[in-house]
């Protein structure tokens, strides 16, 4: 596991949300694992298998849980990790935030150099609250004001950057579509809520971003009526003249478009430098974190009723297959060497996936479930196609909803190809002529 620079650990295994796009169905049986987890953080045999780490993300579910746990061996951490520059994770923020602070706290005091707190919110009270629980808004914000006030005073090595995830459902997007005025709502929600949090913080190591633009739940199950609202949203942000995530990420491939043939330059990092590690198996990233425990899945499958997407999956065998060729022992130098060949496949080389995809794009327009001018423009579907692969390069959610790693999900085609992605080049151009 050492020629990885990066890594992402499975560290909790229960969350108090049940949020309406989380990818991971709840059972009880998550509550066994969890405590499974907590103790081989204590006994030191999970910080004993991170090693020569520049890069330490914290998975599984809410970090919170853990953290104090992890606190106590972040001097193991540091020096098995000599070169280590930053610890990642991503919280809800819906619990007491002390256990944060004194983690930052212990960090800066062992010189690490950077903490990167990514805090789940999806914009005003009746986005976040419909999608995670009541009254989540005002805890996210009220506990983030009480962890900046907590570090004002404190002499901090340790850069601390903290930034939003927001995340909308398609039936958000619907519904700020219909009534325009949500759209500016929920920007103005982010720059005013940031700026307050800027004002309240006294520390100049702990810095306050503004990432509202935001993400779509993804791979989800879309339409192609999905697609056109999709679209709709994507045009009324181009009118107002607000950030779009994606916009920023076809950008990023308009600006080094020379260097394309470096594929892996535009490829997630999942099992290229970095890869998910669940404390005895090595994964791609961390969203096969749980998949390959026998009594959760069953959990799932025994459940009687549920509405994680992620259930077909379960159902179909898809899990099967991730468990038997890319969640490996990393002591088993047939697997592991394996899994490096397949994935460096995915990595470095991409005329398979890219023709693919036109392929699946065309017969889309063919069925009426894509624009028609794919079926005419084959630059066009070809453009589409390298947006899929390096604006949202994800091999695992291909993995889980087509079973390869080269295969973008259909679902995800019909989302950009129904005008979505025509705004988005409209944008780029824009941006270029200025």
């Amino acid at each position: 596991m050492n020629e990885y620079v990066a890594s992402e650990i499975l560290t909790t295994g229960w969350c108090p949300l049940q949020c309406a796009y989380c990818y991971i169905p709840k059972t009880e049986k998550m509550k066994q694992l969890h405590k499974s987890i907590i103790s081989k953080i204590r006994s030191g045999e999970w910080v004993e298998s991170i090693k020569n780490k520049e890069y330490i993300g914290l998975w599984g579910t809410e970090p919170i849980l853990t953290i104090l746990a992890i606190k106590d061996k972040l001097d193991t951490i540091k020096k098995n990790n000599p070169r280590l520059k930053e610890i990642s994770f991503s919280t809800s923020m819906i619990l007491h935030p002390r256990p944060f602070a004194d983690f930052i706290i212990k960090a800066s005091e062992l010189n690490i150099p950077s903490i990167d707190m990514q805090i789940s919110l999806d914009g005003p009270k009746w986005i976040t609250d419909n999608n995670r629980m009541q009254g989540a808004t005002e805890k996210v914000i009220k506990n983030t004001k009480m962890l900046i006030e907590m570090l004002n005073d404190k002499k901090l090595s340790t850069r601390v950057k903290i930034h939003w995830k927001a995340t909308l459902t398609i039936d958000n997007i619907r519904v700020m579509n219909i009534n325009t005025s949500l759209i500016h709502g929920y920007y103005r929600f982010f720059e005013e809520l940031t700026n307050e949090l800027k004002k309240l913080n006294k520390n100049r190591n702990v810095i306050i971003e503004n990432s509202s633009a935001p993400t779509l739940v993804v791979p989800g199950k879309y339409t192609t009526d999905d697609g056109k609202e999709l679209a709709k949203f994507f045009e009324y942000l181009y009118q107002f003249h607000y950030p779009n995530t994606y916009v920023y990420r076809l950008m990023r491939t308009w600006d080094y478009k020379d260097e394309l043939h470096k594929v892996r330059m535009f490829t997630c990092s999942g099992g290229d430098s970095n890869i998910g590690f669940d404390g005895k198996y090595i994964h791609i990233c961390h969203r096969t974190f749980y998949l390959n425990n026998r009594e959760y899945i069953d959990s799932i499958l025994n459940m009687d009723k549920y509405k994680n997407w992620d259930v077909s999956n379960f159902e179909r065998g898809s899990i099967e297959n991730v468990n038997k060729y890319f969640i490996v022992d990393p002591n088993d130098e047939f697997n592991t060497t394996r899994f490096a060949y397949v994935m460096r496949g995915y990595h470095d080389f991409s005329k398979f996936r890219l023709s693919a995809t036109v392929a699946l794009i065309k017969e889309l327009a063919m069925a009426g479930q894509a624009l028609p001018i794919y079926l005419k423009d084959d630059r066009r579907a070809e453009l589409l196609a390298l947006f899929l692969h390096t604006s949202l390069s994800c091999p695992m959610e291909n993995l889980l909803n087509t079973g390869s790693i080269h295969i973008v999900p259909v679902s995800l085609v019909r989302a950009f190809a129904n005008g979505a992605f025509e705004v988005l080049l409209k944008e780029v151009r824009r941006v270029v002529s200025r």
